[in-house]
């Protein structure tokens, strides 16, 4: 097995802004694979929130490679199960070995695992927060003219009228809310936003409104909320669902946080096992990590896998949307 790292930086169409700040890029490292005259890629998607940078990655990688050296894939799956350290690294290399595996075989990563491909989930086309209503209404039509049908709409406080107004002048489409932890008002207040303003326009879920740690007031807020309300930073790993059952109804499964394929499809049926809906969600990867995640989809309530339309730079092209709804194709190279 060949291993090669390609460092990169993703550039956005828009400035991404959420509740805790503003960015125009993101870093990250392609990790290529040649096996018996097969090439695949993996993604490690680094945003500045994770503790990971391109050095770290670059580091691990090359050191995991040069000690495994020329062992079966089989094994490079055994030793990478292993890691409990640079979940972006570990989900790049997972991902590009999901990928070997099945192209040996002859198949997609999705029937490797037994995944019928159908019943794919809509996707949502995130909006980062806006200050006008022009700034919204250039975002809307850009997702709409991608296929685009519901979309996720990033707010900076527990009272986003002007975001929900515009919105709502711009399309009749459905949403999502993402408040990325900013709230900070009493459950009975934010219930009332959810229940009101935010049911009665349109939208379908409320994702992680308050703190990854305040579990009680999450609680508090499932109990009154008529919305189903999903976890983000509160919901990392495996080990996560638990804990998290009497304050959320779903999850939101990303590889760059649980550390690739491998862990992701364990999350998927825990979480079913515990009665949560479940949404496969991205960190603004481009084509490579959101095609590998397309294939855990039709286990999937929701899809959150915009991240190659919010990017201009995309070096790979794969996945599409199709009336909304997550279309996997193979990936391809389109060059750097």
């Amino acid at each position: 097995m060949r291993l090669s790292l390609y460092p990169y930086r993703l550039q956005f169409k828009y400035p991404f802004r959420i509740a805790h700040g503003m960015r125009t890029g993101t870093d990250v490292v392609y990790v290529k694979l040649e096996h018996e005259g097969f090439t695949t890629w993996g993604e490690a998607t680094l945003p500045p929130y994770l503790p990971e940078t391109q050095k770290t990655v670059r580091d691990f990688l090359t050191a995991f490679g040069n000690n495994i050296g020329n062992a079966g894939i089989n094994t490079w799956f055994e030793k990478l199960i292993t890691v409990e350290t640079d979940m972006s690294a570990k989900a790049a290399l997972d991902m590009a070995l999901w990928d070997m595996k099945a192209q040996m075989e002859g198949k997609t990563i999705g029937e490797v695992l037994g995944i019928k491909p159908v019943d794919y989930p809509v996707c949502t086309y995130t909006i980062g927060a806006c200050d006008s209503f022009e700034e919204m209404k250039n975002k809307v039509n850009h997702g709409l003219q991608n296929g685009f049908e519901l979309f996720k709409l990033k707010l900076t406080s527990a009272s986003p009228l002007d975001t929900i107004v515009w919105f709502r002048m711009s399309t009749d489409k459905p949403f999502a809310v993402d408040a990325n932890q900013a709230w900070t008002i009493a459950p009975d207040k934010a219930a009332y936003f959810i229940n009101t303003v935010f049911k009665d326009e349109g939208c379908l879920l409320v994702e992680q409104p308050y703190n990854k740690t305040d579990l009680v007031n999450s609680a508090g807020l499932k109990a009154l909320a008529e919305i189903p309300l999903y976890a983000d930073e509160a919901c990392q790993r495996l080990g996560d669902l638990e804990r998290l059952r009497d304050s959320f109804d779903g999850i939101n499964i990303k590889l760059m946080k649980c550390g690739g394929v491998t862990e992701a499809i364990s999350m998927i049926h825990k979480a079913r096992e515990l009665g949560f809906k479940i949404l496969v969600g991205c960190m603004s990867e481009s084509s490579v990590g959101c095609t590998a995640a397309s294939y855990l989809t039709p286990l999937a309530d929701y899809a959150d896998l915009d991240g190659p339309w919010l990017i201009n730079n995309d070096p790979f092209s794969g996945m599409l949307i199709q009336s909304g709804r997550v279309n996997p194709l193979p990936l391809q190279f389109k060059g750097w």
